[in-house]
């Protein structure tokens, strides 16, 4: 996890407060202990008594149960793909698989390689503000960062972001190659999920 995951899911937690609510990690190092960077980016956005050590610890501290393997068709009020969605070329197989998992009203956390004018392996602004449209996701989150959350951009998901408009608000970064792509959707209902691509 890179830090500005863990804003979005401080975020997310503030949404979450109450029992019984459960999370899905599929990121590959699901036990990863956190650095002591990321313990003290996490302690700085949320004050807590019991130290982080990982993604899990975190999340029960919160009374959040999270898992990394789905059992059966359950639902998630959190879903947390991770890395599960990079470097794939089955991305919008796999994103639906996400959004199966997610229960309605809950929270999907994707943070992704941005690309500007999209590429392999890296995302366009665009492709998640066309995901929120056709299937009714609210965005409660959208931003672009490096991976020290220094300059975090804010993004406004009503509207399309050209090339030129996405390289002029970077300017401040000289180098984009490690930006990535912060966005929560919070799934509002439980259609099927669909995309078609607006080109």
């Amino acid at each position: 996890m890179v830090n500005p995951t863990i804003l979005q899911l401080v975020h997310v937690m503030k949404r979450l407060n109450g029992k019984d609510k459960k999370a899905i990690s599929m990121h590959s190092n699901f036990d990863k202990k956190f650095s002591k960077q990321t313990i003290l980016k996490i302690k700085s956005y949320q004050p807590i008594t019991q130290v982080p050590t990982n993604l899990k610890v975190w999340f029960e501290h919160q009374n959040i149960d999270i898992t990394n393997k789905r059992k059966g068709n359950s639902k998630y009020d959190c879903v947390i793909p991770g890395d599960y969605l990079e470097n794939s070329i089955n991305f919008f197989e796999k994103f639906e698989q996400v959004h199966n998992c997610c229960c309605q009203d809950g929270f999907i956390v994707l943070d992704l390689p941005l690309s500007v004018n999209a590429g392999w392996f890296s995302y366009q602004p665009n492709l998640f503000k066309q995901l929120a449209e056709q299937n009714e996701y609210e965005v409660s989150y959208f931003k672009l960062m490096d991976h020290s959350a220094t300059f975090p951009v804010v993004l406004d998901s009503d509207k399309t972001l050209s090339n030129s408009y996405l390289s002029d608000i970077l300017y401040k970064y000289g180098n984009t190659i490690g930006m990535r792509i912060n966005v929560t959707f919070k799934k509002v209902n439980n259609n099927t999920f669909v995309f078609k691509d607006q080109k």
